[in-house]
């Protein structure tokens, strides 16, 4: 997957699968997405910043020749006729899974463990004479 600069942000997938793994329509509607574009002759899967369809491009920059949307999957093939496959299931596809950020860990003071004084508990000096109780 990978996107470009153009001025509609599109995010580009190797293969349909992939767009639609990250489209993530309804599970019933992913079959007859499957097969209604295997008719098609493609080059290029994309999907638009909006997330609103997965468009599917000709080679060599010829066009369009399919749209997954959440209600149908329009053809549109350069040498045949445009049809309309309803999917089974209305609705738009689940949103992208946020990721949640971490926690950040809790950090607290460590105090150093000194050797302390047997008669009055404060640290003793690296001498290992208390300077209170001398």
């Amino acid at each position: 997957m990978s996107s470009t600069a153009d001025s509609d942000e599109r995010t580009y997938f190797s293969t349909i699968e992939d767009a639609i793994a990250d489209w993530r329509p309804p599970l019933d509607n992913i079959t007859a997405i499957r097969d209604a574009v295997r008719v098609l002759d493609y080059e290029h899967v994309y999907i638009p910043a909006s997330r609103g369809f997965i468009a599917l491009e000709a080679a060599g920059g010829a066009g369009e020749v399919g749209y997954v949307m959440p209600d149908f999957v329009s053809l549109q093939p350069l040498d045949g006729e445009r049809a309309v496959v309803p999917l089974p299931v209305k609705g738009t596809p689940e949103p992208p899974v946020a990721k949640k950020r971490p926690k950040p860990k809790k950090i607290h003071a460590v105090d150093v463990v000194h050797d302390l004084c047997p008669t009055c508990f404060t640290a003793l000096p690296a001498t290992g004479i208390c300077a209170y109780c001398e």
